[in-house]
């Protein structure tokens, strides 16, 4: 079912709401379009919690974006990738922009066009005003975000935000809960807090929710029989620690989770230069590290994301950043690679 609706046309699904994953990260920021709302979310004793709400404006055309100078703001899972370092209008974008990753694979994979759609301020009050597709909070406000705004920060946009944490947001004018201390330059425990990750998620083998993850031996790409109990967001979660493990073994195998279809229509690489790509990486990132126990989930329109922080070694230089894996399901209900994205930080 959800692979037929990336066929329909892209109304099939406007009506999208995203669930929070038990592995959702440590820090995001959520957008309610509809409500012209920018949620600061934070997991404190193992739940997620609004920590901070600010009013933000979108594109002056309602709906997900489709193309480029439509002026909408796109709906989905992304990522900050950098801030905006060159000279800008500081009427229109205000002191601070960051720049998102739509569009995202899923959005290519969909036919979206596109770009430059950031996080901004504005030089003046933000009331009454839209953008031409990005998403824009008071110059004063986003000033307290930018220490936490580093590169591989989520954020999901969606039209509409339901369920926890939610429906009990504060709404704009009341008293803000207490800020997060800034993050150090380079820190990412935005993706994974060590003290309380396996609460949150835990490995292999232990419960998550009524099920667990299937053992990772073996050379098939298929799942277990035990995967039919699991929900999409276990089997995502298992999936991805399949690809840690074979990437870690350096198998050739690790190929069978990419969508031979949708991969190389989702990005720009063929699934020839995937093989050899990967085989390249394989001898060239040396002492691979994979967070396994911090692995997070969010769930997209018809598609799921898994990131969680990767470093390696090459030419004498430490590497470290975060990897994103966007999966799509088959007609089985089987998880397959579309898009990776590799953040570094």
């Amino acid at each position: 079912f959800l692979l037929a609706c990336l066929r329909l046309p892209p109304q099939a699904l406007a009506d999208w709401t995203p669930r929070l994953s038990s592995c959702a990260p440590e820090y995001f920021l959520a957008a309610d379009k509809s409500r012209k709302l920018l949620f600061q979310v934070e997991h404190r004793k193992s739940a997620p919690e609004i920590t901070r709400t600010f009013d933000c404006i979108h594109g002056r055309r309602e709906g997900d974006k489709q193309k480029e100078g439509d002026l909408r703001t796109p709906e989905g899972v992304y990522f900050i990738t950098h801030k905006i370092e060159r000279k800008l209008d500081f009427m229109e974008y205000g002191p601070h922009a960051f720049n998102l990753n739509y569009p995202n694979p899923a959005d290519r994979l969909r036919g979206k066009t596109g770009g430059g759609i950031w996080l901004h301020s504005k030089g003046q009050p933000i009331e009454g005003l839209t953008t031409r597709g990005c998403m824009a909070i008071d110059m004063y406000e986003i000033e307290d975000l930018v220490p936490l705004l580093i590169p591989g920060t989520p954020v999901i946009v969606a039209e509409h935000l339901e369920g926890a944490p939610f429906e009990s947001a504060q709404k704009s004018g009341d008293a803000p809960a207490p800020l997060p201390a800034p993050l150090p330059q380079g820190e990412t425990s935005v993706f994974h807090s060590p003290e309380h990750a396996a609460e949150l998620c835990p490995p292999p083998g232990q419960n998550a929710g009524q099920s667990a993850c299937p053992p990772l031996a073996g050379s098939s790409a298929s799942p277990a029989p035990e995967a039919a109990l699991l929900s999409s967001e276990e089997s995502v979660r298992c999936r991805t620690l399949l690809w840690m493990d074979r990437r870690l073994r350096q198998t050739d195998d690790i190929v069978e989770l990419y969508d031979r279809k949708n991969y190389p229509r989702a990005g720009r690489e063929k699934f020839s230069s995937l093989k050899k790509r990967l085989r390249s990486e394989f001898s060239r990132q040396k002492d691979l590290f994979l967070d396994k126990e911090g692995i997070r989930l969010m769930e997209g329109p018809g598609y799921w994301v898994s990131c969680f922080i990767k470093s390696y070694e090459h030419k004498g230089v430490l590497h470290h950043g975060l990897q994103a894996l966007y999966w799509l399901p088959d007609e089985k209900g089987e998880f397959f690679i579309i898009g990776e994205v590799w953040i570094s930080n």
